[in-house]
């Protein structure tokens, strides 16, 4: 199945039969909308439709269709393709989809079920704009010279363009087929501040935020980072998180009774934008960590015993229990007693 130059093309190859569909849709199909596409073989009738668009054709003779291996979305493998070199096929699928349904059975969540993918989008990114970006044949001229190679700038980030190249000579002018390319995504702009900052413990935080608006791109991760707050411009600790469809993250690494302050940095391949300001919160205490052993100063019938705080008290200290043979002697909040 191949939409090219405005024309939805089937080919079915069953055995040594080779049938085609051919639709013409020209540019009904870009107007900034969902498409609804389906290839149907009902006997020795092929069809294809696209919205209220619908063509056939008969099979030379009926063939039954039975598919035992993977099915590929979007493109194939290069060591697959070499297999089917008669079928013609083009680069991978630029575009998105979503809701994809076979004969038997319910819609296939594709992010769920593909055994892998390959720099695609599965939760859809239709582009209100991209009625705009898809017109007919008005296409402007680029160059006009005798070299091979040209550079153009001021293109749209993340946006495909066609090209194709006209040779002429004293006998005429020959055009090439469109080829196709597409720009680079650019750096996230506008990163929100994290709408949501919940304590789990004295070590760890949840955060939350809304996903940016206006990247233009594929975002391929997100870094919660927590910087102290006595001004430090170095991290405490990161979290790199993958799973771009969850805008809920853990942070942890961090000490109890602290304040942080935590930034959301949002990432495209192009490259990484934090942002501009932080969202604060203050760590609850937890029990103290590195408890001091006391020592002693001895005289003929008492002892000084002292202690030092702990090197972790991770709170205030509101009291200290010194025990003497398993029995406490000494409640308060002092670093030191005399035993008599």
């Amino acid at each position: 199945i191949v939409l090219k130059s405005g024309i939805l093309n089937i080919l079915l190859k069953t055995g040594n039969v080779f049938t085609h569909v051919d639709l013409w849709l020209g540019l009904s199909y870009c107007d900034g909308k969902w498409n609804k596409v389906t290839v149907n073989k009902e006997g020795s009738t092929v069809s294809a439709s696209m919205n209220e668009l619908r063509e056939q054709t008969l099979e030379p003779r009926i063939q039954q269709l039975k598919v035992n291996s993977p099915v590929y979305i979007g493109g194939i493998p290069s060591e697959i393709q070499k297999f089917y070199k008669e079928l013609g096929l083009e680069q991978g699928f630029g575009g998105c989809m979503k809701d994809v349904k076979f004969t038997r059975g319910a819609v296939v969540n594709l992010a769920s079920v593909s055994s892998s993918a390959v720099r695609v989008n599965l939760d859809g990114c239709l582009s209100t704009d991209s009625a705009v970006n898809c017109r007919g044949n008005d296409s402007i001229l680029v160059y006009r010279g005798k070299e091979q190679s040209v550079y153009e700038s001021g293109l749209q980030p993340f946006a495909e363009y066609l090209y194709r190249v006209v040779a002429l000579n004293e006998g005429g002018s020959v055009s090439s087929e469109w080829t196709r390319a597409r720009t680079r995504e650019p750096v996230p702009q506008n990163v929100p501040t994290p709408s949501r900052v919940h304590s789990i413990n004295g070590y760890s935080i949840e955060v939350t935020w809304d996903k940016p608006a206006g990247v233009i791109g594929v975002i391929e991760k997100y870094i919660l980072k927590a910087y102290e707050e006595d001004g430090s411009n170095v991290p405490i600790t990161t979290a790199e998180l993958a799973d771009t469809s969850m805008l809920t993250g853990i942070l942890t690494g961090l000490h109890p009774f602290t304040n942080y302050a935590v930034t959301l940095t949002a990432c495209t391949l192009a490259g990484c934008t934090e942002s501009l300001h932080a969202l604060n919160i203050s760590t609850p205490q937890e029990a103290p960590e590195d408890v001091q052993s006391p020592t002693a100063i001895s005289f003929p019938t008492s002892l000084m015993v002292n202690w030092s705080p702990p090197k972790n008290p991770n709170g205030i200290i509101m009291q200290y229990i010194l025990y003497m043979n398993g029995v406490p002697i000494y409640f308060g909040n002092g670093t030191k007693y005399v035993v008599k």
